[in-house]
């Protein structure tokens, strides 16, 4: 999105718990995609709780054409999950 002084925007998402919360974030998702953001980003609880709903939630907003980056944390996490 090109606002008046053209910086880009981005949107962050927490991954849902559920079938219907995932349903909305994507609908929510394709409104705010109307609005060109530079990505997406989705982000995940304290020690990695929801690690895999975040990979997860951001393959299903690319899977709608939208650019988005899991924010994941190197805390508690060995490199063979980080790969």
């Amino acid at each position: 999105m090109a606002l008046e002084s053209h910086q880009p925007i981005s949107f962050e998402f927490f991954p849902p718990k559920t079938e219907e919360g995932r349903e909305k974030l994507l609908a929510v998702s394709k409104k705010l995609g109307q609005l060109d953001p530079a990505y997406f980003s989705v982000t995940f609880g304290a020690g990695g709780s929801t690690q895999q709903g975040t990979i997860n939630t951001v393959l299903d907003i690319k899977k709608q054409g939208f650019s988005a980056a899991p924010h994941l944390s190197c805390v508690g996490s060995t490199k063979e999950n980080i790969r």
